[in-house]
């Protein structure tokens, strides 16, 4: 695909770019896992993306035209392996096998897809449509972004290397408003992943998205944390890489069991000062393959996490906490001077009903997330969410998800007091978000995603009548 310009798996619901498309598009994957337990009852990497292994077979790749189910399961099997379930499906493309083009490719060993997205925000209420001269949120006015692109992965047991795979990840995007993505092309993920004693040990290393291997925020989560973007996940906030914001790091993941596991990485930070994520993807990293920034210095983050599939025996569950700690230098809202940063988060999805046993991930859930950052360098203190969900609420929609999600953000005291003494109209101390989303699978690989998401205090920087915000989101995915 060519530059041009400048992207949530196709598993449970559709996508449209990692902060949007991630979010989107792997709640049943994500929720459902993936646990192939062997004699030594360590999951084993590779085989089919959770998604599809929860899915029966006639009914998430019906053969027929360019589909043949056989070819479906093995294109899927060569999934992005260190995004987990989050990959995209690429036995359920809207071309299928024509023309034997991706058969071809995967008799070498290459497998992947072509992505086109669309995703449009707009405030339906009576709102000012600029804060002092400027846009401060999305969907203050339309805010727009159309994604194109290409991820793949190559089996490197080709040359040898039995387990390992490259994973590539590039796109050329447009974005109305900066807040929102990049624009430019870019690479979004450039690794290599290897899997040592029998699955008991992975690795990845390279240029990193670290939102798809860490935290999972797109479990069943709303789009985007309300109006405020990307850069408002706390994690983000105190330097982990999300899309478009890649960095250099290392993760590598010990699994104790079946279901227990310790998820360990090293990164680069994202940039610290300033808007951090913003300035990192629209100024400092126009490629995505930098691999040193100024003031970005290193970040360690450790997940422990309880991860359980939804199979005809048990419901789904999947625990993880963990955190982060970043040796950067963050702005003082107090002293002046600089300080670490660091974050801690706790999230939990639990599966509530079964109706269908032949379909396990079926039925609702219940999730819940907790983060805290310090409020002398972050303006986002503290993140509450309650989420419920329904993934495949008919039987006959397997691709579907019907979700309810409640967010409490608060904002920082010292970031509030140092705005106030810059001469700017006091802020508000918290926001309060509801969303309200179902998304669509339309078709083999077409995904359409329809929400709406009000919020009480939709901007940190604000003016007097800045009003509130019903923001509707329409996205559009295809997966060729």
């Amino acid at each position: 695909m060519g530059c041009a310009t400048q992207r949530t798996q196709s598993g449970s619901f559709a996508a449209a770019v990692i902060p949007v498309t991630l979010f989107l598009s792997g709640a049943v994957t994500a929720q459902t896992g993936s646990a192939d337990a062997n004699a030594t009852d360590v999951p084993q990497p590779g085989g089919t993306p959770p998604s599809a292994m929860q899915v029966p077979t006639s009914d998430s790749h019906p053969s027929g035209g360019w589909y043949d189910r056989d070819k479906s399961a093995r294109f899927s099997a060569m999934y992005a392996k260190n995004w987990g379930g989050l990959s995209p499906d690429f036995g359920d493309g809207l071309l299928g096998d024509a023309g034997g083009v991706r058969s071809a490719l995967a008799d070498v060993g290459i497998a992947g897809t072509i992505f086109l997205t669309g995703t449009w925000w707009q405030n339906l209420l009576n709102a000012p449509r600029q804060t002092n001269g400027s846009q401060s949120y999305i969907g203050q006015r339309l805010t727009h972004l159309q994604n194109y692109g290409l991820v793949g992965t190559y089996d490197l047991g080709h040359i040898g290397l039995e387990g390992a795979q490259l994973v590539l990840d590039t796109a050329s995007a447009a974005s109305s408003y900066l807040g929102v993505y990049s624009r430019g092309c870019r690479i979004l993920d450039l690794s290599f992943y290897q899997s040592f004693f029998k699955g008991r040990v992975e690795l990845s290393a390279g240029f990193l998205p670290n939102d798809v291997e860490f935290v999972d925020t797109y479990v069943g989560g709303n789009l985007d944390t309300g109006s405020f973007g990307p850069s408002a996940i706390l994690p983000v906030q105190s330097g982990l890489a999300r899309q478009p914001g890649t960095a250099p790091g290392l993760n590598v993941t010990y699994h104790f069991d079946g279901n227990w596991y310790d998820k360990i990485g090293v990164q680069r930070s994202l940039y610290p000062q300033g808007q951090g994520l913003v300035t990192d993807y629209s100024v400092l990293n126009h490629s995505g393959v930098r691999f040193d920034e100024p003031l970005s210095r290193t970040l360690l983050i450790d997940q422990v996490g309880y991860k359980r599939p939804a199979s005809a025996d048990g419901l789904s569950s999947d625990f993880r906490l963990g955190g982060l700690y970043n040796w950067s230098d963050y702005s003082n809202f107090d002293t002046g001077s600089v300080s670490h940063n660091h974050n801690i988060f706790v999230l939990g999805d639990q599966q509530l009903n079964q109706p269908d046993p032949q379909v396990p991930f079926r039925g609702w859930y219940a999730g819940f997330t907790f983060m805290d950052s310090p409020s002398e360098v972050n303006v986002f203190r503290r993140y509450y969410e309650a989420r419920f969900y329904v993934d495949a609420p008919f039987r006959t929609r397997l691709g579907d998800q019907f979700s309810i999600v409640f967010t409490h953000s608060l904002f920082s005291k010292d970031a509030r007091r140092a705005l106030i003494a810059g001469g700017a109209f006091p802020p508000p101390t918290d926001a309060t978000s509801v969303t309200l989303s179902y998304a669509l699978k339309v078709a083999h690989g077409i995904y359409l995603d329809p929400g709406l998401t009000y919020t009480n205090h939709p901007s940190f920087v604000t003016t007097p009548n800045e009003g509130h915000d019903l923001n509707l989101l329409v996205a559009v995915t295809v997966y060729l």
